[in-house]
């Protein structure tokens, strides 16, 4: 490849024509738009069973571009080096275009069809998910569009590579760097966010530095730019674009990387002085909820969450609906709860507590379980340490029973909460009390059985042999007291 850039006639029109060329190839490349469909179609598949999250749902899908970018990089860095290859040279040392015109016409292609390529598998799955259901959380425009940067770095580093380093293998080396980091970069600290992707967060953490890491990443675009036009001349234009670059991704990436980290909860006794500054106000202060009362159930959300009141509903009002009058005029609030600050709530009250995320079988499962615990008084142990044996009480029948009024009942096991936090109750039973709970369920006229005989069903004392004849079950399985009973 000759490194001359030297002014031809028509230089201006070659340029146009080989970035209309350029852009033709790629626009149809189908490893680019194959990328592009299955990253679309992977974020969809992993949200499945989530309801939409305008605060997380775009910092997963600009996750996932990543490998959309690698491929992007890939196809640059060839595109890039082509004319550097088997006699090409030679070849095209005839023509009037010279290797900065093609330089200049890939710069050109790659960042359009590589930005569009992620604005249609972002912007493509943020439809999808809004389109899936009623929506929560805070909406931060800069993630999506950071997806979109970061396709447009790729490109534009993917034509650096090809430039300085003309083996084919450059490309793929540099996407497999780049892939590690970014894989292992929760564990880079503040330094995280010299990367062009940091997918790592969570619904109620303090909002990141999305903003600046976009600027920072659109000075990487320019300066790998600049960088790709450098290896032909040193030339004034290309060479301020680079200082330019520089000049805005050094104090954008520090501003960036000097956010303070997630203030996680130490060892020993933790309170609300301990929950992060940041989010203190936005989840306790006296405005942090919304309420709205509903069939003489109070709901409170954090603002941007009450479209998913209809959805707690569904799992706290069938159990809610089958308990005793006096009773269900009782039903505790039900107030959401952050699950990494949830140390600072007050937990002398009892509420029945909704998390960040929503839509796991499991999620239902627990506001149902919690209005039936709060009825029937089984709370468990109070320290992990000490579990308690709730086999044997007639009340574990019937918490069993009102819970699965949502869903089925089942062994004790753990319960996913919230986005990477699980729950399991301080009680254990066994398969006795899960067959009698089922068969209950399907026995006529148990409301009304259930109801006449609540204060000796709920008794920690009455066993399931007394229980049987005033639920009308019969004897069907061996339920012994547990050696630790549940007081």
């Amino acid at each position: 490849m000759t490194a001359s850039t030297g002014a031809r006639p028509g230089g201006g029109r070659v340029t146009r024509a080989l970035f209309l060329f350029e852009a033709r190839r790629l626009a149809g490349h189908p490893l680019v738009w194959g990328t592009t469909v299955l990253v679309l179609a992977t974020q969809t598949y992993l949200s499945r069973d989530q309801q939409p999250h305008l605060g997380i749902d775009p910092v997963n899908a600009s996750g996932l571009s990543a490998c959309l970018a690698g491929v992007v990089l890939v196809v640059a860095s060839l595109a890039a080096s082509r004319d550097g290859r088997h006699g090409m040279p030679e070849s095209l040392a005839a023509l009037p275009g010279r290797a900065g015109h093609r330089t200049r016409a890939i710069l050109l292609a790659t960042p359009l069809v590589a930005g569009l390529a992620a604005a249609v598998a972002v912007g493509g799955y943020l439809a999808i998910r809004t389109l899936g259901g009623p929506a929560a959380g805070r909406l931060d425009v800069w993630e999506p569009l950071t997806a979109v940067a970061t396709a447009m770095f790729a490109a534009t580093l993917g034509v650096a590579v090809g430039r300085w380093a003309r083996w084919l293998i450059a490309g793929p080396m540099v996407v497999a760097v780049l892939g590690y980091l970014i894989f292992m970069n929760a564990q880079n600290g503040p330094a995280a966010w010299l990367l062009p992707v940091m997918q790592v967060h969570k619904t109620d953490w303090p909002d990141r530095p999305s903003g600046i890491h976009l600027l920072y990443v659109l000075a990487l675009v320019a300066g790998c730019a600049a960088l790709a036009l450098l290896r032909h001349r040193a030339r004034h234009a290309p060479a301020l674009a680079l200082v330019a670059a520089v000049g805005v991704a050094v104090p954008s990436g520090a501003a960036a990387t000097s956010t303070p980290p997630v203030s996680v909860p130490r060892a020993g006794w933790v309170d609300l002085d301990d929950v992060d500054p940041r989010v203190r106000e936005r989840y306790f202060g006296p405005g942090a909820h919304r309420c709205s009362a509903r069939q003489g159930i109070t709901y409170c959300a954090y603002p941007g969450y009450e479209s998913w009141i209809p959805l707690w509903e569904q799992a706290v009002l069938p159990a809610a609906n089958v308990l005793p009058p006096a009773l269900r005029a009782r039903v505790p609030r039900v107030e959401q709860l952050t699950s990494t600050w949830s140390y600072g709530a007050d937990w002398d009250t009892y509420k029945i507590r909704p998390r960040m995320t929503w839509g796991h079988p499991d999620q239902r499962f627990i506001l149902a379980q919690e209005v039936a615990l709060w009825a029937t008084g089984l709370r468990g142990g109070g320290d992990p340490s000490h579990r308690c044996d709730a086999s044997g009480q007639a009340r574990t029948i019937v918490t069993l029973w009102i819970t699965g009024q949502v869903s089925p009942p089942e062994l004790p096991r753990e319960y996913r909460l919230d986005d990477g936090y699980g729950t399991r109750l301080l009680a254990d039973w066994s398969a006795a009390e899960v067959g009698y709970a089922e068969r209950l369920l399907t026995t006529p006229g148990a409301r009304e059985r259930v109801h006449a005989n609540w204060a000796t069903l709920t008794n920690p004392a009455t066993t399931i042999d007394q229980a049987l004849p005033l639920l009308g079950l019969e004897r069907t399985h061996d339920a012994r007291r547990g050696a630790n009973p549940c007081r």
